[in-house]
């Protein structure tokens, strides 16, 4: 290498360590057949989105039926039907990364990974809630939030306690809540600015309620697929790092 140029002599050079042609074709096909399962299996997740998405489209539309008669669809405006308030500043220090009975409570703030759950924390909030991300990157994105938990300043937060806070209707307003995101500077989506936001849900809350279970079972069969998928990756990874050592 000289002046940050890689020249032949230093190829030719270069010793690696290969195995046999026999062995060489035995690793080629078992990575093939890693190769095509990790396919099947990112396949099978997306058919899993693809359907949720269907399903709210389906909803936020107004042509769904329920035991073949259609459902009864309202406009609403976000502050007419929740409490909107917001999380409060917590040290990163002070969180717990594994649950334990003494940090019993998740705490979300409004990072992608692992859906904003950045771990375990002595004391809740809130209980069975919405919440979205209020600025940054992800300004706009909205996640229901299942029992009770801790929720970080970043994070604006819905409560209804008339049932209005369940997981339909946080995916139906996920849909539009990214259209209100201001993106002059830093991208913002502040409590004002979410009050005003209208969206379609269904007028019933039993309604409500029997469609977030249906939404709940696809969701945690995302997340199944997604850590079979994962462990897939993973294990391939590491195969191909012990045969080549």
């Amino acid at each position: 290498m000289k002046d940050g140029w890689l020249y032949n002599k230093n190829i030719l050079n270069t010793e690696i360590i290969l195995p046999k042609i026999k062995e060489q074709t035995a690793v080629g096909k078992l990575i093939e057949k890693f190769d095509y399962l990790i396919t099947l299996q990112q396949r099978k997740l997306e058919q899993l989105k693809q359907l949720k998405k269907a399903i709210l489209q389906i909803i936020a539309s107004n042509r769904l039926l329920l035991h073949t008669k259609k459902v009864d669809m309202i406009k609403v405006r976000v502050a007419d039907i929740y409490k909107i308030t917001r999380g409060n500043v917590l040290s990163r220090s002070e969180i717990s990364n594994v649950r334990t009975s003494k940090y019993p409570y998740p705490v979300y703030s409004s990072q992608t990974k692992n859906h904003g759950l950045m771990g375990y924390y002595k004391n809740f909030l809130f209980k069975n809630a919405i919440t979205w991300t209020t600025d940054g990157a992800n300004a706009g994105t909205v996640k229901y939030r299942k029992g009770r938990f801790y929720s970080t300043n970043v994070n604006g937060v819905l409560l209804s306690s008339e049932g209005l806070a369940n997981q339909l209707t946080a995916e139906l307003l996920n849909l539009v809540a990214f259209k209100y995101v201001s993106h002059v500077g830093n991208p913002k989506l502040m409590n004002n600015t979410m009050g005003e936001i209208i969206f379609n849900i269904p007028k019933s809350v039993e309604t409500q309620q029997y469609f977030s279970g249906c939404i709940e079972s696809v969701i945690d069969l995302i997340g199944k697929q997604e850590k079979a998928t994962d462990k897939l990756n993973k294990l391939k990874k590491y195969l191909l790092q012990k045969l080549f050592i």
